[in-house]
């Protein structure tokens, strides 16, 4: 959480946090400032003391409504134009302009901390001018991996969104007829249409629009073998078939409030083969497992561990150990969601580290076969002490 910053960057021996960037785009400038800009704006924050931007004259009034910074200053307060005036070209001078608000406010002997993606022109004009830059990773990502109650609540009601369309989007499947070749379609004002993937990801994305949601990323609508390989987006031109596996993996961002969320389910329009059935069961046990052994304190390795443990006893071959297969378990349980898709916190075997209370994380097994296609289900969690909270409350169900 943004309370944890200061301990943070004094952890890391740092005595500042300096961000150049827009906020469309870059989740730590959002997240710090909870203002929305499609052009770079300079952040700076001294430990134990509150933070502050500085922008240019046209956000400046903007920012001092919608920003949740309290001192908000303008590019006119450091006399951009004559610095950027006084450079060889503008981009550099707009480099040099940082450097000046820089040694103006945190001092040449500070240690300043700026993230991995900060500019390198930037910083090598800083370090010119005498400031001591130390490039450092997951800053403010840490701060991150905690929601407070609002941001919990805010992917609680994308997810809500997301879950309202997907049972849409499977009722579409659902009421669709099959030929006799398998392959279904719909009926519109008396005329066929076949039921293809390119139809049905238009249908999640118009539906999301109408929520204020996006699909800024290529969702997954995968049916039959294709599905197999677990990012396999589908193929718009790809028919849907009955008695066949569809995965449909949707991942929609709020535009106003940013957040994300992620949810997958796998269905069958007909009857599911026997060997579906059996990969159907296995996955949903092990997805019920994991989510029992999720609280804070555990360990994502282990929590990996137990649903490999729950596939392999089901007969299932996994990567664990860094195997190499062709079919069965062939990624990780889990991801942490918030601003950005897939953030920290993880489900995996890298991921020694102890759950923290109020991370978000997705838990999604998954088995593949080359002969029938993918089956994937999941939910998305609040891990809190002595278990998580599920914020997924779509039913799971596999013919449809």
């Amino acid at each position: 959480m943004r309370g944890d910053l200061d301990g943070i960057l004094a952890e890391k021996g740092a005595e500042a946090l300096l961000l150049y960037s827009e906020s469309f785009k870059n989740a730590n400038m959002y997240y710090l400032t909870k203002f929305l800009a499609p052009d770079p704006f300079i952040f700076f924050k001294k430990v134990d003391a509150d933070p502050v931007i500085v922008l240019n004259q046209m956000e400046y009034p903007r920012a001092q409504k919608e920003s949740i910074i309290k001192d908000v200053r303008s590019y006119v307060d450091y006399n951009f134009m004559e610095v950027v005036k006084s450079a060889e070209e503008p981009h550099l001078g707009t480099m040099k302009f940082i450097a000046t608000v820089a040694k103006k406010e945190l001092s040449t002997n500070t240690r300043i901390c700026v993230p991995h993606n900060f500019p390198t022109m930037a910083t090598d004009v800083l370090r010119e001018e005498g400031l001591t830059i130390k490039p450092m990773l997951e800053v403010v990502e840490r701060a991150r991996e905690t929601k407070d109650a609002d941001e919990v609540g805010e992917i609680r009601g994308v997810q809500a969104v997301a879950e309202e369309v997907m049972v849409e989007a499977i009722d579409l499947i659902a009421n669709a007829e099959a030929d006799t070749k398998g392959t279904l379609f719909v009926k519109k004002d008396g005329e066929k249409g076949t039921l293809t993937v390119g139809k049905v990801k238009s249908y999640f994305g118009h539906k999301f629009l109408d929520h204020r949601c996006v699909t800024e990323e290529e969702i997954i609508v995968a049916c039959g073998p294709k599905g197999s390989d677990p990012h396999y987006f589908g193929d718009p031109r790809d028919e849907l078939k009955a008695n066949q596996p569809i995965i449909l993996d949707v991942y929609p961002r709020s535009i106003q409030k940013r957040y994300w969320t992620d949810i997958t389910r796998t269905i069958v329009k007909g009857k599911a083969s026997e060997k579906v059935k059996k990969m159907f069961e296995a996955v949903l046990e092990a997805k019920n497992a994991s989510m029992d052994a999720l609280q804070a304190g555990a360990l994502g390795s282990d929590v990996y561990g137990l649903c490999c443990d729950v596939l392999e006893k089901a007969g299932y071959e996994t990567t664990r150990g860094g195997k190499q297969i062709k079919r069965g378990f062939t990624h990780s349980l889990g991801h942490g969601v918030g601003l950005e898709l897939h953030e920290g916190t993880g489900l995996n075997e890298l991921y020694r580290f102890p759950l923290k209370e109020h991370s978000v994380v997705t838990v999604e097994p998954g088995l593949y076969d080359p002969d029938v296609g993918g089956m994937r289900i999941e939910d998305i969690v609040e891990v809190k002490k002595g278990g998580c909270n599920n914020l997924t409350k779509m039913e799971i169900r596999l013919e449809i």
